[in-house]
């Protein structure tokens, strides 16, 4: 089937104003000031400096744990604190799966199910440990995380578990390769709201070096 000119120009118009608007509002979230020290097509190696972040840690692993921390993070952020005040938003939000822990029992080891994420919100850098106002939800903790190196893999497309697991041993190979030598768990980083198209989304996976 031939596509008509006119449905084609129409097609590419809005998806060139989408690009625009998905542009224009990523550009208004700040985001930590990294420095790249490597770059090899999609992978990188970053450098961060020390930042601030909001996180709490909630069980599961899934879409619906990942929407609670959110929820509880974004009440913080929009005014759920002891002074109301509102932080703005800032990119990426990121997540960390823990592993999945072991105990010891008589007489056998069992595998306990009580997986869990940690959600982070970076805190605008004209923030302080001492100026942040202090959360109205006891599971929200403040800290300042040391500077960091990161090997990073970025990608489009949708944040689901599959995407995101793939991408993961896309980058486990690259490091692999160049003989380099992880120190925790990796981390999936979240730069866009729900509504960006697949394939205008930024997405990462940080493994710490």
């Amino acid at each position: 089937m031939r596509i008509k000119p006119f449905m084609f120009l129409a097609a590419a118009g809005a998806a060139g104003l989408a690009l625009v608007i998905g542009n224009d509002a990523l550009a208004k979230y700040e985001e930590p000031d990294y420095s790249v020290d490597r770059k090899e097509g999609n992978f990188e190696i970053r450098s961060y400096p020390s930042v601030i972040a909001a996180e709490v840690e909630v069980t599961g692993q899934g879409e619906s744990s990942a929407n609670t921390a959110f929820k509880i993070l974004a009440g913080y952020i929009f005014g759920k604190n002891v002074s109301k005040a509102k932080i703005a938003m800032t990119v990426p939000v990121t997540e960390k799966l823990q592993p999945e822990k072991i105990a010891m029992t008589a007489p056998v080891t069992t595998r306990v199910g009580n997986k869990s994420m940690t959600m982070r919100f970076f805190m605008p850098t004209k923030y302080s440990l001492e100026t942040l106002p202090e959360p109205l939800d006891k599971r929200i903790r403040l800290h300042r995380l040391p500077p960091r190196k990161f090997a990073v893999i970025r990608f489009s497309g949708f944040s689901g578990d599959e995407n995101c697991r793939k991408h993961e041993e896309q980058l486990n190979i690259w490091l692999k390769n160049q003989n380099l030598e992880t120190t925790a768990e990796p981390i999936r980083a979240f730069y866009n709201p729900p509504w960006t198209l697949p394939f205008m989304r930024r997405n990462e996976i940080w493994v710490p070096l």
